[in-house]
């Protein structure tokens, strides 16, 4: 029901009715990106697929996501964000019925391919959505769940997909970790439709095509390398891309900021990295997600290789990192609006005092290190984890014109994913050279727990840079207008949903 202050305000009474169903949409997409991993021996053994496949059918979403998505937050800008955004979850779900129903290696890679682009569809005009349909005072709740959805979903796809799979669904083994998302996102689209309003920018020109074509050249040149460098052996061609893609990047800055002069409607806006706010928060989340991604995928290998978990019990085994991210996510958004940045310097200080108390855990128990002995440290590190993701996307977003929404969003996730890939490649890189290297703690499980230990302070060393870029961050507690909570009294907004 509509109050006359909702009138006033011009503000859509169902707002948080559609920010329930975009978020059910914008969870299976990036869940998708890491609940394949688990699934791996199970195509190899029903698909007959080898190494090369294996490890295309994982980096093909991650690719097309991630090169797609400042393009995709544009397009919403031009062409209607509901309309973008309905558009994102019918790709999404046909390209997952492909992926499901898929017969051979080369089908599920191109059909995975497809799943990324509607993906980047989805996760842009969720966020422009939100931009442009919440009050200043509410969009910090919104922005925080998908903060907490943003940092859980490296750990809920391995534990989805190990649950899934070990159930054997109608002996279907591996393809309900893509069929799951049939009945979720119908849902999702409809109840989208339903409840969503439409929006775009207003005096909305042609797409910047130059712009798209060099943005993805700079782009392609960075990600590639970086998603195939490590199975390739990091030929010279890896080191020689991610170098030219400088280059590249600084041609299309200067395109763009031309494009901006010449007709006021560039690809991306260069007067957004104007504040501080928003220039400091994109590194910070860089280097963040790098940190979150990069810890993931060498204590995964650990738990599977290293310690003979299965796939639903390496994933059992990171529920308390969920469990811990779940409590500090509710409330660190009106956290920040009261402290300031020192809720994220905490929070970071925090995960780094879990991530060295698992360090020092696994180093000294080693091939004997239990579940238990190991739930404590991921819980902890689960409650930093909190603390950042959810309010850190409404910071980056909070001094965004409306207007520009959808190419924000778009280079935020970008950098998501950047900070993603090259904290796994990093860490990969450090982790499987200690694997390969001399071994003076033994063989097997050993050797793993050795080498994990060791990365990990590596893992630190992220966190603290993290650290250290809270601290260039406004610290004024009520910081910009986007970022506030609710006002102090005022009571929760019509029809929001219990958490945040």
């Amino acid at each position: 029901m509509t109050t006359a202050s909702e009138d006033a305000e011009g503000l859509d009474p169902r707002r948080w009715r559609a920010a329930v169903f975009v978020l059910a949409a914008m969870a299976l997409d990036l869940i998708d990106t890491s609940i394949v991993v688990v699934a791996l021996p199970g195509l190899r053994d029903r698909l007959h697929a080898d190494g090369a496949e294996l490890q295309w059918v994982v980096e093909a979403y991650t690719l097309s996501f991630a090169l797609c998505l400042v393009t995709a937050g544009r397009i919403g800008d031009l062409l209607g964000r509901k309309r973008v955004l309905l558009t994102g979850i019918v790709v999404f779900v046909a390209a997952s019925v492909a992926c499901g129903l898929a017969a051979d290696p080369t089908m599920l890679i191109a059909s995975r391919a497809v799943q990324g682009v509607g993906g980047s569809l989805v996760v842009t005009q969720g966020l422009s959505t939100f931009q442009v349909a919440f009050p200043e005072r509410e969009r910090a709740r919104v922005f925080g769940l998908f903060g907490a959805l943003s940092g859980l979903a490296t750990v809920l796809g391995p534990v989805l997909g190990g649950l899934l799979i070990n159930a054997d669904l109608f002996g279907l083994s591996w393809r309900p970790i893509f069929l799951i998302n049939v009945p979720v996102g119908l849902v999702a689209l409809l109840g989208v439709a339903r409840n969503t309003r439409e929006s775009r920018a207003p005096d909305a020109r042609r797409l910047d095509v130059p712009g798209v074509l060099l943005v993805t050249a700079a782009l392609l040149a960075v990600l590639y390398p970086l998603v195939e460098g490590r199975e390739l052996g990091w030929p010279g061609w890896t080191f020689a891309a991610m170098a030219g893609s400088v280059p590249l990047f600084v041609l299309f800055a200067r395109y763009e900021r031309a494009k901006q002069r010449r007709d006021g409607f560039a690809l991306v806006q260069p007067a957004l990295f104007a504040g501080r706010q928003f220039t400091v928060g994109l590194v910070l989340l860089l280097f963040f997600f790098a940190g979150v991604a990069g810890f993931f995928f060498p204590f995964t290998f650990y738990l599977q290789s290293g310690l003979g978990f299965s796939a639903a019990g390496a994933g059992l085994a990171l529920v308390p990192y969920s469990l811990g991210a779940m409590a500090t996510s509710s409330f660190s958004p009106l956290a920040v609006k009261r402290l300031g940045r020192s809720v994220l310097s905490g929070g970071i200080v925090v995960m780094i005092a879990g991530t060295v108390a698992l360090l020092l855990t696994v180093g000294h128990y080693g091939a004997t290190v239990s579940t238990p002995v190991l739930a404590p440290w991921l819980a902890l590190t689960g409650l930093g984890m909190g603390l950042v993701a959810s309010p850190m996307i409404g910071l980056v977003l909070s001094d965004v014109p409306p207007e520009d929404a959808g190419s924000a969003s778009g280079i935020l996730n970008t950098v998501n994913q950047l900070g993603a890939a090259a904290g796994v490649a990093v860490l990969g890189v450090l982790f499987f050279g200690l694997l390969g290297g001399p071994d003076p703690a033994g063989a097997g499980a050993a050797r793993s727990a050795w080498a994990l230990s060791r990365v990990l302070w590596y893992e630190t060393g992220i966190l603290a840079v993290a650290l250290a870029l809270t601290l260039l961050l406004p610290s004024a507690p009520d910081g910009p207008r986007g970022a506030d909570a609710l006002p102090d009294g005022l009571p929760e907004p019509a029809g929001a949903p219990g958490a945040p």
